[in-house]
């Protein structure tokens, strides 16, 4: 049957209209790792003398994060034209002369990374220009840590929320507890912060820890950065002894597997077995990527790897899953959009930190997909999907609820609706993977600046 005719009106304003595609197909460049960019540039800036960071990630986070080691007192600058080689003189030990204030402006991991460093200092303020969002992120539980050590930590309203105030600068070392149920960034945070303390620092995970694999990319770069990290296989119990420091280093920076995870849903669920996408710099064995990786191929997706080459091809009825989503948080958004049009039906489960993301990555993301038309319904710590592998109807608008995440995921099911899909709030896309639209239209998809009128 025929798609009906429709009208395409131009509208000032952050919309982008998503029109319906069967085929997607090319080689896209998969952006850099934001995970691994922003470890790599902090162990840079905490090591005396000048490192190499080789293809970072370029967007909204990393910027912040940029000012944010200018503030610590390290010194950036790029190698070539294209920015794909920053050059980091470190600092060592972070220092300043006065008050410091930083604008992390929506970047989550930066700040929480940052506000361990920031009590080295004298004073230091971190605001933000998204109060709606990360202003509303909590912090209390690092914030405790850091007056367990010594600091002097002032936050907004009881669960430490922007802007906070620090003032530091005579820390010692000792035993912390800290809960990881709400984020492991905390627990990122103080590894970083402990080898810089002057005495031995033990910490302890007092419940569950969410998101462990950002917590062993935290510890595979603190090894990368010469610094010795004692802690057992559950990852609840880490020893850092003093003396040790930052040295310099050249870093590699692989490909982003959350970014990579949109661009792959958004070719399984296409209908086209012409459809192909060709992406490379995904290494392997990267716990995140292989736990995504099974969960596609769990979901009946045609894909293949060859060596840090993944290849998929459109064109296959995709199937529910039940998937544990803590280990690929990041993912679960695009994830959630693919199972919109899988055969039964799908839980993602294990995932109540998707409340305290840029935005409500549970309740708005449902309902959103609700207005298009998905068969979706949000639990405390689960999504539950009725797949309609038939696609649905679209003709709406939808709310990006200023997250990055939540943008590629509606896109995703704006390509499998009758009447596409017209998206509000698209600048936010910025925040991770700025070309991201840009990329879409030259693999094919029809994509512009206005609504769907019918």
């Amino acid at each position: 049957m025929p798609r009906e005719k429709i009208t395409i009106s131009t509208l000032p304003g952050d919309n982008l209209y998503i029109d319906p595609s069967s085929k997607i197909h090319g080689a896209p460049e998969v952006p850099s790792s934001k995970y691994y960019t922003l470890r790599y540039v902090l162990a840079a800036t905490l090591a005396e003398g000048e490192s190499r960071v080789v293809l970072p990630a370029r967007s909204d986070d990393t910027d912040a994060l940029f000012r944010g080691c200018l503030a610590l007192g390290a010194q950036l600058s790029w190698e070539d034209e294209q920015q794909r080689v920053l050059r980091v003189r470190g600092v060592g030990l972070p220092h300043s002369s006065g008050r410091v204030t930083i604008n992390v402006g929506n970047a989550g991991a930066v700040l929480r990374l940052l506000l361990g460093l920031g009590a080295l200092l004298p004073e230091v303020t971190f605001v933000t220009d998204y109060p709606q969002s990360l202003g509303k992120r909590p912090n209390r539980e690092l914030l405790e840590a850091l007056i367990s050590l010594g600091a002097t930590c002032e936050g907004t309203g009881p669960e430490g929320y922007l802007p906070i105030t620090i003032c530091g600068g005579n820390l010692h070392g000792g035993h912390v507890r800290i809960s990881g149920a709400r984020s492991s960034q905390y627990l990122s945070s103080l590894l970083y912060l402990a080898p810089l303390l002057g005495e031995t620092l033990e910490i302890t995970i007092v419940d569950e820890l969410k998101s462990q694999p950002l917590v062993r990319a935290t510890l595979e770069v603190l090894q990368e950065a010469g610094i010795a990290v004692e802690y057992d296989e559950a990852l609840h119990h880490f020893v850092i002894a003093a003396g040790q420091a930052y040295q310099p280093r050249e870093y590699v920076v692989p490909g982003d597997y959350p970014s990579a995870a949109a661009l792959l849903a958004a070719c399984a669920v296409t209908n086209d077995p012409l459809s192909e996408l060709s992406l490379t710099r995904l290494r392997p064995g990267d716990e995140v990527g292989e736990v995504l990786l099974d969960a596609f191929r769990s979901m009946g997706a045609n894909l293949h790897r060859d060596g840090d080459t993944l290849i998929l091809r459109g064109g296959h009825r995709l199937q529910g899953i039940e998937l544990d989503g803590d280990r690929i948080i990041d993912c679960i958004p695009v994830l959630v959009a693919a199972a919109c049009f899988a055969e039964g039906e799908s839980r993602f489960y294990n995932i109540e930190s998707l409340h305290y993301k840029e935005s409500d990555r549970i309740d708005d993301l449902c309902s959103e997909l609700l207005r298009a038309g998905c068969s979706v319904s949000p639990q405390r710590d689960a999504i539950i999907v009725q797949g309609r592998p038939h696609g649905i109807e679209g003709g709406v608008v939808v709310d990006g609820h200023g997250d990055h995440r939540l943008l590629m995921a509606l896109t995703i099911v704006g390509l499998r609706s009758r009447l596409g899909l017209t998206l509000t709030g698209i600048k936010h896309i910025a925040k991770s993977y700025p070309h991201f639209f840009a990329e879409l239209h030259r693999l094919g998809i029809s994509i512009c600046n206005c609504t769907y009128t019918p």
